[in-house]
C-alpha cells in the first residue's frame, strides 16, 4: 500500500473519530427545547451515551421520573402563568479511543398554563367537580422487602371525600423502586424516591420515601449505577466513609454470617486500597498502610491463640478476591494496582511482630 493511500486512510479515520465525538456530544438530547401545559406528563429524551443522570436546576420543583435512565419523565405543575424549568443532564460517553468522559447538557421546559374548558347546566355548575388528592403513607422510612400501607383520599369540590386508593396511577422517581398492590407498597430497591398519586388531571401531594438496606445493624448505601460508578478511578463514596459503595455493600453481604471481624478488616483493606488509587507512584511510603489489614488478619486468624485470646477469623478467609475481583475491577484501577505492585519489587520488607500485627487493626477490637 502506497504512502497516499495510507494517508487517504487516516484522514478518513480522523474525520470518523470526530463526527463520533461530535454526535457524542452535541446530539446527547434529542429536543433541548419543550412547551407543556400544566398536569401534562412531559417526557426528555436522551441517547448516544453510557449511563445517564438528570437533575433539576432551575423553576418549579417537580418529581423527576427516571432520573437515571436515557428517558427523564415528570408531571408539569400547576401554574398560573408561563414557567419556566431547567434540567442537566450528566451523562458519561463512550469515545472511538476507549476512554470514557462526561459531558454536561441541558433542556428547557415551558410550562403553560392548563385552560379548562367548563360546560355549564341550567344550574351553571362546572361538571369539573375532583378537587385535590391527599396521598398518606403509614412509615415512609423502610428497610428494603419491607412493607406499609398508602391511602389516596380525593377532595371533591362539593367538600365530600372518598378514597380512590384503588383507582389512581402512581408515579415515582424509579418504578423498580416499590411495588404497589391496591393499598399495599412493598420496597425492591434501596433508594430514595419520592411517590404521588394521579388521577385524571389532578396530581397528590409529594412523599418522600426512604429505602434503605441494613445488615446486622449497618445502613448500607444504595448501589451505584455501574457506568458511573467506573467511569473514574475512585468511583462513587455516598457516605464519605472512605470505601466504594459497591465495595462496602459486598463486603456486608459477603460476610454478615460470619464473625464481625471479617467486616471490620475488609473495610480496612477497602480504605487501605483507596490509598493505591490515588497515589500509587507512592508505592513504598504507603505500604505498611496497604498491609495493616493482611498483618491483623493474621493475628486473628493464627497468633491469637498464644496469647490467650480467641482465633476470630476463619482459615477461609482471604481478602487476595476483595482485592483482585471487588476492588481494583476496572483496567484503570487494576493499572494503578500493577504500577503499585511494580514499583514495590526489589525491595526488602520485613513481617511484623505479633504484637505489630494486632495494632494494624484500625478498629477497636476489644468490644470482642
Amino acid at each position: 500500500m502506497n504512502s497516499k493511500k495510507i494517508t487517504t486512510i487516516i484522514i478518513l479515520l480522523l474525520i470518523l473519530l470526530f463526527t463520533a465525538c461530535s454526535s457524542d456530544s452535541n446530539s446527547l438530547i434529542e429536543d433541548k427545547n419543550l412547551n407543556a401545559i400544566s398536569q401534562e406528563r412531559v417526557t426528555i429524551k436522551a441517547s448516544n451515551a453510557e449511563a445517564y443522570s438528570w437533575k433539576h436546576v432551575s423553576g418549579i420543583e417537580v418529581v423527576l421520573i427516571n432520573a437515571n435512565t436515557s428517558t427523564l419523565s415528570f408531571i408539569a405543575p400547576d401554574v398560573q402563568a408561563e414557567e419556566t424549568l431547567v434540567f442537566e443532564l450528566e451523562a458519561v460517553i463512550s469515545s472511538v479511543a476507549g476512554n470514557d468522559s462526561i459531558k454536561k447538557k441541558r433542556a428547557t421546559v415551558t410550562i403553560s398554563p392548563l385552560e379548562i374548558t367548563t360546560e355549564n347546566n341550567d344550574t351553571n355548575q362546572t361538571t369539573i367537580s375532583l378537587k385535590s388528592i391527599n396521598l398518606t403513607i403509614d412509615k415512609i422510612s423502610l428497610n428494603l422487602d419491607e412493607n406499609t400501607t398508602l391511602n389516596a383520599v380525593a377532595t371533591y369540590r362539593d367538600n365530600t371525600t372518598k378514597d380512590i386508593t384503588d383507582e389512581v396511577e402512581w408515579i415515582s422517581t424509579d418504578s423498580n423502586a416499590v411495588e404497589i398492590t391496591k393499598h399495599k407498597l412493598k420496597t425492591k430497591q434501596d433508594k430514595n424516591i419520592i411517590l404521588q398519586a394521579k388521577l385524571n388531571t389532578v396530581t397528590s401531594n409529594a412523599v418522600a420515601l426512604e429505602i434503605y438496606y441494613e445488615i446486622n445493624g449497618h445502613t448500607l448505601p444504595p448501589m451505584p449505577d455501574k457506568t458511573l460508578n467506573d467511569s473514574t478511578l475512585l468511583g462513587i463514596d455516598s457516605n464519605n466513609n472512605g470505601v466504594r459503595d459497591d465495595v462496602e455493600i459486598w463486603i456486608y453481604e459477603t460476610y454478615k454470617d460470619k464473625h464481625p471481624i471479617h467486616i471490620d478488616i475488609a473495610m480496612q483493606a477497602g480504605r487501605a486500597y483507596k490509598l493505591v488509587l490515588e497515589t500509587p507512584e507512592r508505592a513504598r511510603e504507603i505500604h505498611n498502610e496497604v498491609g495493616k489489614p493482611s498483618y491483623c488478619q493474621l493475628y486473628y486468624q493464627y497468633s491469637a491463640k498464644y496469647y490467650s485470646e480467641p482465633l476470630l477469623v476463619e482459615n477461609n478467609f482471604d481478602t487476595g478476591y476483595l482485592r483482585e475481583r471487588v476492588y481494583f475491577n476496572t483496567k484503570e484501577r487494576m493499572d494503578a494496582y500493577l504500577q503499585y505492585d511494580h514499583l514495590l519489587s526489589g525491595g526488602a520488607y520485613t513481617l511484623p511482630s505479633d504484637t505489630e500485627k494486632k495494632k494494624a487493626c484500625d478498629f477497636n477490637t476489644s468490644k470482642y
